[in-house]
């Protein structure tokens, strides 16, 4: 079994299914706009495409993580 990492766009998408979140909702949570959060679910080859910063991943991986403990 591969140890891939997990793209951009499903580590957003189930970030967004886990909080059970609109797009809008899950933009404003981790104080991004919704046009940012838009770039970052394009496909990687796309031309609007922005690339995830490492501190977003962290911020959003300890939201994640708060809401396990609190659910």
């Amino acid at each position: 079994m591969t140890d891939r990492p997990i793209a951009q766009q499903e580590f957003l998408r189930a970030a967004m299914s886990t909080l059970d979140m609109t797009p809008d909702e899950f933009a404003a949570r981790i104080g991004s706009t919704t046009r940012c959060l838009d770039n970052w679910l394009l496909p990687s080859d796309a031309k609007g495409f922005r690339e995830l910063d490492g501190v977003a991943w962290k911020f959003i991986r300890e939201i994640l993580e708060d809401q396990g403990k609190n659910a």
